[in-house]
């Protein structure tokens, strides 16, 4: 249900700006109404038409929706229309994800966290998760819903009238009759048009039409050719065919199409009612420019002969009549364009032409970020004070998402907008480069990107904020990359400019025996801050990242997500807050447990630290990993790990197979025995003492003992590593423990 009220909200963002261009569409009509041919008038309609039926365009200056204030997004203006935030759902849910500078956006309902349930902890059973998932309004859904099932209702209702008409299609007869057929070819050859179009006849309706997309046949009353004289037969065949020279069928198909998508819009009903009666009108100068200016008056008394003698009350949505509706309005235009047609009127003026591709380039783009002399800035975006605190201080940080870090970041920087074939994002992490760990997220940090995939090796991008000389940074990669290095190295520097901004490009070149192997790095300077970019990538390849290089949003914040790193940092309570959405339940978080034990760290991680997988989908299995070490000696080395799962079956399965399996630093299983006991009042599965890598382990190794609890369908490792720790104390505490309540984690 999400996915479709997602799709919906997409939808939204489209036809609000295809009914703003044909909102102006309408508009220059009516102030051009004498001045435009009816041609042109058509061709306004099927911008409107490629707005609606193309989900994305590209970003222009120049786009329309620069002066409606939309902004860099249309979607701003949805979020006028539907609630994007949670708090119709959940009074307490206040936060997003989508935040830079410790600050919280407050207008995209997709990043929106998991909020705690309002139930209090000691009302919720032990070990049951909360279940408070982010969603989206009731009334959202159920409109979405309403939407999908007409879209549903009206694509069927084409689909089985197009059958219909393909059932009638073999109930009609070939046309043989000379004097027709004569006169088709006639006006075929009028219209230039080689391929032969077959005519067929019946008694089901009573006006001509041509249908077929790709094998085009007119239908043609019967009996009709006996009160039509040559001329009138003319007049219908020519209508009939500069539909098909102008491709009327397939616009009209197309216009089906969108009113069945869009039907929930009445501004998108108007508009193709008003591009189909344009459309005749545009038919109508086109039969006249070819049969010429001398045919207007008798071509005007062939239609208004058939209004009054052949029309038919029944509408037919995708085909093409020869008398078109019966509306009076729309018939009298007719009649007013025919008598009004100048021979030329039908041919593209060169003032036209230009006309409608200045009204495409403003409507059929998006509104572009605003640059200043040249250089581009961070996007502004609308935010909130943050709360997040820090649970851990550490003068390096890995995230796997994006936005996290530039969130973190106290200066804006850039990243690439494109990457090389087969590269995706791996990681961001941030190192301080000062010795105050309180100030990681605030003092000068190095931020190092890497993308890439195992096959291809990775590239990365280091970012730095305090290094503003390229020779600086240049002459400690050359003592770097000489002192790493076996073998004839040799560094040279091409000085150069990249996008007018200073750089640098070296050439690392090292000789093993006969053979000599070249890597490229890129340095340059952009607002102040030093890039270098290396990896094994050719030049190309380079050139194109730093070409593509722009501030992160929204849409590179959703694709910069790793979802598969082995390990995902917790540093404050914001990544608590994300950790829970990872693991699928609102953690146990102590900050410290009897016997002086203090967390230092918390990650997530994947199975392999808790047990021995199933399988490669078990092994992505995520859980919560919390270090805890003795604080009251310094010279202590005692420490143990606290470990959760969103697993039902582990508990059962080492009590009944009566032992539990860890994975073994080369891949393999082993085990340790397990026994149950009471602890607190609750069973608890112990294992022996075991070595961290089994038979591989040195006799001489610490051992280790676990203790497993489960509470609802949550499994809990308690491990323990050497001795004189009061194991028994602690667990008790930990199982004692209560679901962290993360909006007031001290």
């Amino acid at each position: 249900m999400e996915i479709l009220c997602e799709i919906f909200i997409g939808l939204w963002y489209s036809t609000l700006a295809a009914s703003a261009v044909a909102l102006l569409v309408m508009a220059i009509q009516a102030l051009f109404r004498h001045r435009i041919s009816a041609r042109i008038r058509h061709a306004l309609w099927l911008i409107v038409l490629v707005r609606l039926l193309l989900p994305v365009f590209p970003d222009s200056p120049v786009s329309l929706f620069h002066m409606l204030h939309f902004g860099t997004d249309i979607k701003k203006a949805v979020s006028l229309i539907i609630p994007l935030t949670e708090k119709e759902n959940n009074p307490s849910a206040e936060r997003s994800w989508n935040s830079q500078e410790n600050e919280y956006v407050q207008n995209d309902y997709s990043m929106l966290r998991r909020e705690k349930d309002t139930v209090p902890d000691a009302q919720l059973p032990a070990g049951v998760e909360d279940s408070a998932h982010f969603s989206h309004p009731l009334g959202l859904k159920i409109v979405a819903a309403v939407w999908l099932a007409g879209t549903v209702a009206l694509l069927i209702y084409l689909f089985v009238y197009m059958l219909k008409m393909r059932r009638r299609f073999r109930t009609l007869t070939l046309v043989t009759d000379p004097r027709i057929l004569s006169v088709v070819d006639d006006c075929r050859r009028k219209f230039g048009i080689k391929r032969p179009i077959p005519v067929y006849t019946g008694s089901y309706a009573r006006s001509p039409y041509i249908s077929g997309l790709f094998r085009p046949w007119i239908y043609f009353p019967e009996g009709i050719n006996k009160e039509l004289n040559a001329s009138q037969l003319t007049h219908v065949f020519s209508h009939e065919l500069a539909h098909h020279k102008r491709k009327d069928v397939a616009w009209n198909l197309l216009g089906s199409f969108v009113l069945a998508v869009h039907w929930i819009n009445p501004v998108v009903w108007m508009s193709i009612k008003r591009m189909k009666a344009d459309r005749e009108l545009a038919c109508d100068a086109c039969v006249l420019e070819v049969l010429g200016e001398a045919e207007a008056i008798p071509y005007g008394m062939t239609i208004i002969g058939f209004i009054q003698r052949f029309s038919s009350r029944r509408h037919q949505p995708n085909l093409l009549y020869f008398d078109g509706a019966t509306n009076t309005n729309q018939l009298a235009r007719r009649i007013e364009m025919i008598k009004s047609f100048r021979a030329g009127s039908y041919k593209l003026s060169a003032v036209a032409v230009l006309g409608v591709v200045l009204l495409s380039a403003a409507t059929l783009t998006n509104a572009a970020a605003p640059a200043t002399d040249g250089v581009e800035q961070a996007p502004v975006i609308a935010i909130a004070k943050t709360e997040d605190r820090i649970l851990f201080h550490s003068s390096y940080r890995s995230y796997d998402n994006l936005e996290k870090a530039a969130k973190v970041a106290d200066f804006k920087f850039k990243i690439p907008a494109v990457l090389p074939e087969g590269y995706k994002f791996e990681e961001i992490s941030l190192a301080s480069q000062t010795k105050d760990e309180a100030k990681v997220t605030k003092a000068d940090i190095s931020y190092v990107l890497r993308m890439g995939d195992k096959s291809y090796g990775n590239f990365i991008l280091r970012i730095d904020s305090n290094s503003t000389y390229l020779d600086e940074v240049f002459a400690a990669l050359e003592k770097s990359e000489k002192k790493t290095t076996e073998g004839e190295t040799e560094i040279r520097k091409e000085p150069l400019t990249l996008h007018g901004m200073p750089a640098y490009k070296v050439v690392y070149s090292t000789k093993f025996t006969k053979n000599t192997y070249e890597k490229l790095y890129y340095f340059w300077l952009d607002n102040g801050l030093l890039y270098r970019l290396d990896g094994d990538l050719s030049d190309q390849d380079l050139l194109a990242i730093i070409a593509s290089m722009k501030y992160p949003d929204q849409e590179m914040y959703k694709t910069h997500v790793n979802h598969d790193l082995l390990s995902v940092g917790i540093y404050d309570t914001g990544d608590l807050w994300r950790a829970t959405e990872i693991i699928g339940s609102t953690p146990k978080f102590p900050l410290q447990t009897p016997g002086q034990f203090k967390a230092t760290n918390a990650s997530i991680v994947q199975k392999l630290n808790f047990g021995y997988p199933d399988n490669d989908e078990d092994r992505k299995s995520r859980l919560l990993h919390m270090r805890f070490i003795r604080t009251d000696d310094k010279d202590s080395i005692q420490s143990f790990t606290f470990m959760q799962i969103k697993n039902g079956t582990i508990y059962e399965d080492m009590k009944k197979n009566g032992n539990a399996v860890f994975y073994r630093i080369d891949g393999k299983k082993h085990t340790a025995p397990v026994s149950p006991m009471v602890l607190g009042g609750r069973e608890v599965l112990k294992t022996a003492k075991y070595k961290i890598d089994g038979e591989l382990s040195r006799p001489d190794e610490i051992d280790f003992v676990s203790y497993y609890w489960k509470e609802g369908d949550v499994c809990f490792q308690v491990v323990f590593k050497g001795e004189g720790v009061p194991q028994e104390e602690i667990v008790v505490y930990l199982m004692n423990e209560k679901a962290a309540d993360l909006n007031n984690l001290k």
